[in-house]
């Protein structure tokens, strides 16, 4: 069986000019994995090795994982522990601090939904492989979570996780007693999904569009202790040297905008050019610097999402085919034709798991 994703969306994204170096994570998001093997009498330094990875990549939290093998740690670690949900009981222990300079800027504003938006600024910055952004909608407001990284052929693992994770940061910025309103997952349930609903005192949701964690708004306005002026300044030198090395490569941190945006619907030329303070043509020109067109660009995006949907998830044909801006599931059956030589729903019975 062929594996979903893995050739055609390399060769597309090559075709269509889009940078397909790995994407990268810190190792702080998993940092507890080594004290897990080691509760399970598991040398870790041999799951690391099975999945091409060096012991001293936990040297630092600052080190970094590609994606590609942060989800060969997880199954493997699963695989070799029995333990299925293990994503969830990593991501237990992961919380802001283990997100660096994103972790510290979040507390680092007058009111939590400042400081969110901090995060998922310097978040997006850092992370070449996931995007995270917060979406508002009437009474209520969500911390979603998406891969960018493409090529993927299994990411329950990383979905599971990174639903645990989001409401740990939301905690540790809103304080204890925040609560969850919904968690919606972008994969297929677990087999036993019990374990995984013990760990959120909310409803979960799978085969949905997105991986996100559900709030309501009025937790955005909450104040947050104030920080000395001395910090803020530091942080603002952090945050500008962020910029300067991210914005360096300039097709990655592109690719990246894009696929947050598409998530929002808001992904014309001139809404990602506002976001990066340039204006529409001077967008045009260096993305054709770098070889770029921008409706390439957005088509690879879009293909990869789709194939994700498709591949891990139950969701409807018309649905999948709203996630990814089609007006119709006809225009987008046209389209998957052309990304991968199937019918969505052929390409689904080839990639269904196992």
């Amino acid at each position: 069986m062929r594996k979903a994703g893995s050739p055609d969306t390399y060769k597309y994204a090559a075709a269509a000019g889009v940078s397909v170096l790995p994407g990268t994570v810190r190792a702080g998001i998993i940092w507890y994995l080594p004290y897990f093997l080691a509760e399970h009498g598991i040398d870790a330094g041999e799951v690391l090795r099975a999945v091409g990875l060096p012991r001293s990549a936990f040297d630092s939290q600052d080190n970094l994982i590609e994606y590609k093998q942060l989800e060969g740690v997880l199954s493997e670690t699963a695989r070799r522990t029995g333990v299925a949900d293990v994503a969830l009981q990593l991501g237990r222990h992961t919380r802001l601090q283990n997100f660096g300079v994103a972790g510290r800027a979040a507390l680092c504003a007058p009111t939590a939904g400042a400081g969110l938006k901090k995060f998922t600024e310097l978040f997006n910055l850092h992370s070449t492989a996931s995007v995270v952004t917060i979406i508002t909608d009437g009474e209520f407001a969500r911390l979603v979570y998406a891969i960018v990284e493409l090529g993927m052929t299994e990411t329950h693992h990383l979905q599971y996780g990174a639903a645990i994770i989001s409401s740990n940061l939301l905690r540790d910025v809103f304080g204890p007693q925040w609560r969850p309103v919904a968690i919606t997952c972008a994969c297929r349930a677990p087999a036993n999904p019990r374990g995984m609903q013990r760990c959120f005192d909310a409803p979960l949701h799978f085969d949905c569009a997105e991986t996100a964690v559900l709030f309501e708004k009025h937790w955005l306005d909450q104040p947050l202790p104030p920080v000395e002026p001395r910090l803020l300044a530091e942080m603002a030198a952090a945050v500008q040297q962020s910029r300067e090395a991210i914005l360096a490569d300039f097709p990655v941190a592109i690719r990246r905008i894009v696929r947050r945006q598409v998530l929002l619907g808001e992904f014309s030329m001139t809404d990602v050019a506002s976001l990066v303070s340039m204006h529409r043509r001077t967008l045009d020109r260096h993305l054709q610097q770098h070889g770029l067109r921008y409706g390439e660009l957005v088509e690879s995006i879009k293909a990869d999402l789709a194939r994700q949907l498709l591949r891990d998830t139950q969701m409807p044909i018309q649905q999948v085919a709203e996630s990814v801006k089609f007006s119709s599931a006809a225009n987008f059956a046209t389209a998957f034709r052309r990304w991968s030589g199937m019918t969505p729903s052929e390409y689904r019975r080839r990639c269904a798991p196992g």
